[in-house]
């Protein structure tokens, strides 16, 4: 069965220091979820709920097939057919979950992809806010879709576990979308979706964590990078442009902030960087960084990426030396997403 990794934010190890104090600030704060199908039984309750009807259903068509032979033959060969879409599929072990949990059939699940125009009304509507958004780029519309309170009712059809995998045809390609829940009761919704200058917006929510980027599919040319974990209200931002070498090169800038959580995630994150600070940095074709680095944290070990001044004071963003090339690799700044 297929294992889904999503970054919960991942930034360089910070140093924040003027000419009078230092500060050290770890922000390498990016967690590792690990999304497993490994599941067990759903409540008998909920499979007694969501099962009466289907089964009524069963029992009309196998009457049916009782008293007419012909029919019965027709039929059999319209199924047989019909069983080889993916939605098809994906319907029939649903069903089948919903009666008899099974880990081996969830991991059949997993590797199903179904084209939403197939889907049912309710959930191509449900979608098409997030659709919409995604193709105009707009990060925060696209959340709140994500975050209303009947999102994953719909989208899983009431499944308390499941994983669905969804495509479609966009203007400038195709977009694709990961929506589950895990046993423990987590939740998370993925997309991509293909932008017209040739980027690839991403979005990614979970219950600890909203992030975003804009980005070549190469990881190449300008991007932007955004996180907000939902735990302390971290905020942290990258914008840039990306080399051949996938290593930032040219202006470079980080934005740093805690956002007020209090009045829910979508708030936050539409006012994410309200209380930011922003640092600016350059980076040689080759990806080191242009910043000059003060002697005293030389001696520390710390080399300085990005700046920014506050009156008389220049405070500092650092990585340590062993980081090397690594620290801006597109996976530490959040480019990176759940299918990889």
């Amino acid at each position: 069965m297929k294992k889904y990794s999503y970054v919960i934010g991942n930034p360089p190890y910070i140093t924040i220091t003027n000419k009078i104090q230092k500060e050290k600030i770890n922000m390498n704060n990016k967690k590792i979820m690990k999304v497993t199908s490994t599941i067990p039984l759903l409540l008998t309750l909920a499979l007694t709920a969501c099962g009466t009807q289907n089964s009524q259903t069963l029992t009309m068509v196998e009457e049916v097939t009782q008293t007419d032979g012909t029919r019965e033959t027709d039929t059999n060969t319209e199924v047989a057919a019909d069983t080889e879409s993916p939605l098809a599929q994906r319907d029939a072990l649903e069903w089948e979950q919903r009666l008899d949990y099974s880990s081996e059939r969830q991991a059949q699940l997993a590797e199903i992809t179904v084209d939403l125009t197939q889907d049912t009304d309710e959930v191509q509507s449900k979608a098409q806010v997030l659709l919409e958004a995604m193709a105009g780029g707009d990060a925060e519309t696209a959340v709140d879709s994500i975050l209303t309170e009947d999102w994953y009712t719909v989208m899983l059809s009431d499944l308390l576990i499941e994983q669905r995998n969804y495509t479609g045809a966009a203007d400038n390609g195709e977009w694709r979308m990961t929506i589950l829940a895990d046993e423990l009761g987590q939740h998370c919704t993925a997309i991509e979706y293909p932008l017209a200058d040739g980027r690839q917006f991403y979005v990614q929510v979970t219950d600890p964590e909203i992030r975003y980027y804009v980005c070549a599919a190469e990881r190449t040319g300008s991007f932007v990078s955004e996180s907000l974990n939902l735990t302390d209200g971290t905020y942290v931002g990258y914008e840039g442009t990306l080399s051949s070498n996938n290593r930032p090169e040219g202006a470079f800038t980080v934005h740093m902030g805690t956002a007020d959580l209090s009045s829910g995630a979508a708030d936050a994150f539409r006012n994410r960087s309200a209380q930011a600070v922003s640092y600016d940095g350059d980076f040689t074709a080759e990806g080191r960084p242009e910043t000059a680095t003060p002697e005293y944290l030389s001696k520390e070990g710390q080399m300085a990426y990005a700046s920014r001044q506050e009156g008389k004071n220049i405070y500092y963003l650092t990585m340590t030396a062993e980081d090397g090339n690594d620290a801006f690799a597109p996976v530490r700044m959040g480019i990176c997403n759940i299918w990889e």
